[in-house]
């Protein structure tokens, strides 16, 4: 029932996280040519989890209940895990986003190279605030439909 919708706001919640990661890559790491030490390349993911994972709940679900409220949008009526309140649900989903990008942040402890290329670290930082965004979104808009 609300497919396309959720599948239209999962893109423009990529888009936008995306976008927020290259502002928050430049203001961190600048434009020098190689991102220096895989610790704070990978302790970043963890607060760029968490913000994502707040900014894919909170805004998405905010406007969600605008358009319940006038009608734009009907709810399900399904069940489901998370909550239905909108500040609980972004607590329970930034916990999660949070646990996502601290098993990245592992990984790249355990086996990442001590200095990333600009462009790749870059890269890796847009793909992943993309990625997390279409993880975070649907259950999201899912729980705020309901």
């Amino acid at each position: 029932m609300h497919s396309d919708y959720i599948a239209r706001e999962t893109a423009i919640s990529a888009v936008i996280n995306a976008g927020f990661s290259l502002a928050f890559f430049l203001l961190i790491f600048g434009t020098s040519a190689a991102v220096v030490g895989v610790g704070t390349y990978a302790y970043d993911f963890l607060p760029q989890s968490c913000a994502i994972a707040v900014m894919s709940t909170l805004v998405p679900g905010a406007i969600v209940g605008g358009r319940l409220r006038k009608g734009a949008l009907v709810r399900s009526g399904r069940a489901g895990a998370l909550p239905s309140s909108l500040l609980l649900r972004t607590v329970v989903m930034a916990v999660l986003g949070t646990l996502i990008g601290a098993v990245v942040c592992a990984l790249l402890l355990l086996g990442g190279p001590s200095t990333f290329g600009w462009w790749g670290a870059l890269a890796g930082k847009l793909a992943y605030g993309a990625l997390l965004a279409i993880i975070v979104t649907p259950p999201g808009l899912q729980a705020a439909l309901r």
